[in-house]
């Protein structure tokens, strides 16, 4: 997550969704922006011009969905108004979302991830929300901040979370072709996909992949995925791997 991303269609897909499950499950959810400064990745980074996906804001249907939600993504249309720190502070969505505003740094990242561990001590579900989604091969340490490492998923199961993330679509392969091989991968790693997966009929395509060791609370949340995913039809899809 970058800040210029603030309130774009894949952060409104986000936030209707833990919105909804802390309501389901009736208890906040922890969500790890994994942010990043584009800075520390390089001039490439800085100069993209993504994050503009608001297309949504100028739709109705979306505003039906959720009034405040989309309310409060109107206020960050513009860039001047991207900070995390100030929406983190003021939205409602406090009553939902526990946040967690560090930003990843590119040394002694095992110490942010201990901070993160503290600060969602009290919490049972963790939501991730990296720029690309799991890292699957080897990348330079500037690159890998864009992505969250299989070492933090189990660090996270290892302390009994839940944990959800965000996987961005593959560009030249189909989504049921990349998720299993996703699926294989963390199966070495022996993490299971156990929950449906909920993908985001966004451009590109975002992906929520659900993890959780704890048979009661991956049973609440199989039933919350799919109850979420009938109310948003026209918007997700639903599969199984």
């Amino acid at each position: 997550m970058q800040q210029r991303y603030l309130g774009d269609i894949h952060d409104f897909q986000k936030f209707i969704f833990i919105k909804f499950l802390s309501s389901a499950l009736k208890k906040k959810i922890g969500l790890n922006w994994y942010l990043v400064n584009p800075k520390k990745i390089g001039e490439k980074e800085v100069r993209k011009k993504d994050g503009e996906k608001r297309y949504f804001l100028q739709k109705n249907e979306f505003k039906n969905i959720d009034r405040k939600i989309y309310e409060e993504c109107v206020k960050l249309e513009l860039v001047k108004f991207r900070n995390i720190k100030t929406f983190t502070k003021e939205t409602h969505l406090n009553q939902y979302v526990c946040f967690f505003n560090k930003t990843i740094p590119l040394l002694n990242r095992e110490k942010w991830l201990d901070d993160s561990l503290i600060f969602f001590k009290k919490k049972d579900v963790i939501f991730l929300d990296p720029d690309n989604g799991l890292l699957k091969n080897n990348k330079s340490k500037k690159i890998s901040l864009k992505y969250v490492l299989v070492s933090e998923i189990e660090t996270y199961l290892s302390k009994k979370k839940t944990v959800i993330f965000t996987q961005f679509q593959s560009f030249n392969k189909k989504n049921i072709v990349y998720l299993k091989e996703i699926k294989n991968y963390l199966k070495i790693k022996n993490i299971n996909i156990n929950c449906p997966v909920l993908i985001n009929r966004t451009a590109p395509n975002t992906i929520f992949i659900s993890l959780s060791r704890d048979k009661k609370m991956e049973l609440k949340l199989k039933r919350s995925i799919e109850k979420f995913a009938l109310i948003h039809t026209k918007r997700v899809k639903l599969v199984t791997i």
